[in-house]
């Protein structure tokens, strides 16, 4: 029972958290010009710095994408990238798991 409790609390935090935040600036690229993208959902190894998130926001960024949330109680963020540069994420070391975003249904 607590262990349930608990993940509801970290969950609705999560929630607050994503529903109270301000809103991020988009990149300007005309429709024509952007790149085929996903949506993912990167998480960083726990000690990996700030400093090193950002190196990859600013290449995600600079190779077409964008990002459209970032999470603050656990180190990561979500995306749009694009296609072709997915691959060399993947290979980053210091990203601990990167899934394609998807909708998350609560059971009843």
């Amino acid at each position: 029972m607590f262990k349930k409790i608990f993940f509801l609390t970290i969950v609705l935090a999560i929630f607050y958290i994503i529903a109270t935040r301000p809103e991020l600036p988009q990149s300007e690229t005309s429709p024509i010009d952007k790149p085929v993208t996903k949506k993912y959902v990167i998480m960083f190894k726990p000690k990996t710095s700030e400093k090193v998130m950002d190196d990859v926001k600013l290449q995600i960024v600079n190779n077409g994408g964008s990002i459209y949330l970032e999470y603050y109680i656990i180190k990561g963020f979500a995306a749009e990238i694009p296609e072709s540069f997915v691959q060399t994420l993947e290979h980053n070391p210091n990203i601990n798991s990167m899934e394609e975003d998807q909708l998350v249904h609560t059971m009843k």
